[in-house]
């Protein structure tokens, strides 16, 4: 290989690793459900996953996640692959358990319902980086809300119907009692599958929502979980602990904070004494943690917008004055002014670059 050739090669590896860490990622359990459903059904696995750029043996746990994009089109190519347009209803519906991921097995071993719901909230953060779980116990119809951070114009209805599906059938199994659904929101706008979700939520399913949202009766949160197994849901909590601020899980306590204070929203919610609470810490603990990284927690701020804001001028075309909004600025000019501060570019430059081949 000529040097020339050589050069563009190693800037082609290093642009891969930087949208890769740009770019949100689903677990690697994604790809064992999918394969599941495509062996139950007579399909070979590796060639539709090969499509999709994805090797079926990387499912453990401990592999690198999967880009949400990738997990969105895999569920699309397997639906078509066979032949089922509500495949991702149909494959919550007929889930492995036993190739369950930790954080599943820990939410059915809670004591019940609000308990599990809590669980998966909580440690899906580090599991799910393109999902953004939020639920709201405070009013008469208990709240569970989502979304997917992924590039505009990948078809998500599969990975929509499978999630929303999902919970409701694990919910189902572990209380022997059906979820008391009002209503059910996707964000996504095809409702080709609308009488087969409400045959199943019993409730009326709207399409084209900000979010995907369940709403269901507050009372139900009291159901115990007949999968409740508190050793078991001790010991998984411990481990899932243990791994997910280790070195080698690729969640470094850095990357968690970044992404709790995104998750956070609005620049003045996202205090030191708010991450610390989101994260079940004491501040003091969060101060000492950021003291042996060498960070102080508004460099860490600074770090988690300008890598949100990265994803969304090289991923989308989302205007420049919503980036501003979501990010927790009031000005578009004061956002201008921290990208700038942030990375040395202006956001429209750095969104023309990255347009370009020659982009970062």
């Amino acid at each position: 290989m000529s040097r020339m050739g050589a050069e563009n090669a190693a800037a082609e590896a290093l642009h891969r690793v930087v949208q890769r860490e740009l770019e949100p990622s689903l677990s690697p359990r994604f790809v064992a459900y999918v394969r599941d459903y495509l062996l139950d059904h007579g399909i070979t696995p590796e060639p539709v996953f090969r499509q999709c750029g994805i090797v079926s043996s990387r499912c453990e746990e401990l592999d690198v996640g999967v880009p949400a994009r990738q997990i969105a089109s895999l569920l699309e190519l397997a639906a078509q692959e066979s032949g089922n347009p509500c495949m991702g209803l149909h494959m919550a519906q007929r889930y492995h358990y036993e190739s369950a991921s930790l954080l599943i097995l820990a939410m059915l071993a809670a004591p019940s319902v609000a308990d599990g719901i809590r669980c998966l909230c909580h440690y899906d953060r580090y599991v799910d980086t393109a999902i953004e779980i939020n639920f709201d116990f405070s009013k008469s119809l208990a709240e569970f809300s989502y979304r997917v951070i992924i590039p505009e114009g990948v078809q998500v209805n599969q990975l929509n119907e499978y999630l929303q599906g999902f919970l409701v059938q694990a919910l189902n199994t572990a209380t022997r009692i059906p979820v008391p659904i009002k209503q059910v929101c996707f964000s996504h706008d095809d409702d080709q599958n609308a009488i087969a979700l409400e045959a199943f939520f019993k409730a009326p399913v709207k399409f084209s929502c900000t979010e995907n949202r369940l709403f269901f009766d507050r009372s139900y949160l009291q159901e115990r979980f007949h999968t409740s197994h508190s050793l078991l849901h001790e010991i998984l909590v411990n481990a899932m602990k243990t791994y997910f601020v280790s070195a080698q899980s690729g969640n470094g306590f850095v990357d968690i904070l970044c992404r709790e204070i995104i998750r956070c929203g609005a620049d003045e919610s996202a205090t030191l004494e708010k991450i610390a609470e989101r994260l079940a810490i004491s501040p003091r603990t969060l101060r000492r943690r950021l003291s042996s990284e060498g960070r102080s927690f508004q460099e860490v701020k600074n770090l988690a917008r300008a890598k949100r804001a990265k994803y969304y001028l090289r991923r989308t075309t989302m205007p420049l004055a919503e980036i501003a909004y979501e990010l927790g600025f009031s000005e578009l000019s004061a956002f201008s002014r921290a990208f700038r501060s942030w990375v040395g570019q202006a956001p429209q430059a750095y969104r023309a670059q990255g347009a370009s081949p020659a982009g970062e």
